[in-house]
């Protein structure tokens, strides 16, 4: 008989954070046509009532919410690192508080880690849009096996961070989540530092072909957050980490501070274009 294999959401939930978006994030965890045996919502510090009112409300339909309050605010990283040390099961899936999955992401990520029973980590498409799923502007797809995962990380992030399912005891081995000033952003290189670190040492990645996520953007997220001088040094630490893991070798680094540069330091207008052409669908 084939083996069930059970799974735990970390969600971190911040007092930033929309309450009718963090609703609709609790609600695409409700509708999977296969859901997880525990959600861990991480509050990162004291949430305001309307997001207390949330959680509240859906924790009288999901028993499966175990609720994990910090006292005080910490950041994107460390809030996803004490979900993983309270989560009960081996594979973990991330969810973002203002993102919306589509009802068959578990179905279609377990489905592929049994016919890959390798795999310690995998990801999938996402579909970013601003007012409604039903609007997306671009989707990001990634390549499918390990051995392109490994290929196109030398070059580009090879996860979409909030579609990932990654084991814990890997992650636990690997030393989690690398803390970055300022990462409540959800921007400052937590990711890939860290699908650097699965890669070089050897553990076995994919990606589902298909899109998991409806995830939310907005005019900012092409201007002030990926742009300035602050964006940009925390991107060089990340550069960095890549080139001493070994993931990238110099010349890849050189294109990479290149490319960085012009990007974080050009108008919005032709940040949001750029953006665009490396997002366009295939």
């Amino acid at each position: 008989m084939e083996s069930k294999i059970v799974f735990s959401v970390i969600l971190p939930v911040y007092k930033g954070d929309v309450p009718s978006h963090f609703n609709e994030a609790i609600k695409s965890l409700y509708q999977q046509t296969l859901r997880a045996n525990e959600i861990v919502v991480v509050k990162d510090g004291p949430l305001t009532e309307a997001l207390e009112e949330v959680i509240q409300n859906w924790q009288k339909k999901m028993p499966e919410l175990n609720i994990l309050g910090l006292p005080q605010n910490v950041g994107l990283s460390s809030a996803l690192n004490a979900g993983i040390n309270e989560a009960k099961n081996e594979w973990l899936a991330r969810m973002d508080a203002d993102d919306v999955c589509r009802p068959y992401r578990f179905e279609k990520q377990i489905g592929f880690i049994k016919k890959n029973p390798s795999l310690d980590i995998l990801g999938g498409w996402i579909s970013e849009f601003r007012q409604s799923p039903e609007e997306s502007h671009s989707v990001r797809k990634l390549p499918e096996t390990h051995e392109e995962i490994v290929n196109y990380a030398k070059w580009r992030c090879p996860f979409n961070h909030m579609t990932v399912m990654y084991k814990k005891s890997v992650m636990q081995k690997l030393g989690m989540y690398k803390t970055f000033e300022d990462d409540n952003s959800a921007g400052f290189g937590e990711d890939y530092e860290l699908w650097a670190r699965f890669l070089v040492n050897g553990y076995v990645s994919g990606n589902v072909q298909e899109i998991l996520v409806d995830a939310r953007t907005d005019e900012d997220f092409f201007t002030r957050r990926r742009r300035g001088l602050k964006y940009f040094k925390s991107e060089v630490n990340e550069l960095n980490d890549l080139y001493k893991l070994g993931l990238i070798n110099a010349f890849q680094y050189g294109v990479h501070f290149g490319m960085k540069a012009v990007v974080r330091f050009s108008p919005p207008l032709i940040v949001k274009l750029i953006y665009k052409g490396i997002r366009k669908t295939s």
